[in-house]
């Protein structure tokens, strides 16, 4: 019975840690709102965060431009200059470790919560094994 309960944990373990995180897709938005249907998308293990870029032009600093995914962890907190048709914007990436979070209060540090909960997962699938036996 032990044995059973272990690959039961196991198998929990696998699709804890296999399960990316998901996150709010729109390739482009003015003023918060989307200008394409805006969907849901799953992070592969690459791209283990959220995000919203924004980018404002420097024209008017008025006019916002957002975009929103999954990124490179190694990606968040970039900040960058640049132009779009001949207007210089300031861009910025802000990235987020829950599902569906990008869009709420930015974490700006390099790592993820998404990869802890899975280490967590793991660590009690462990603890439970060795209880089972």
């Amino acid at each position: 019975m032990a044995a059973v309960w272990t690959r039961l944990l196991l198998l929990g373990v696998f699709v804890a840690v296999a399960h990316g995180l998901t996150c709010s897709h729109c390739p482009i938005a003015i003023l918060g709102r989307c200008l394409f249907p805006r969907y849901d998308v799953q992070c592969d293990t690459l791209t283990s965060s959220c995000y919203t870029e924004t980018k404002a032009f420097n024209a008017t600093g008025l006019i916002q431009l957002q975009s929103r995914g999954c990124v490179l962890s190694t990606s968040c907190g970039r900040t960058e200059a640049g132009t779009f048709l001949g207007i210089g914007y300031t861009g910025s990436i802000a990235c987020y470790w829950t599902d569906l979070s990008n869009g709420g209060t930015p974490d700006m540090s390099n790592g993820g919560m998404s990869v802890q909960l899975s280490l967590t997962a793991a660590c009690v699938a462990m603890l439970a094994s060795l209880w089972a036996r």
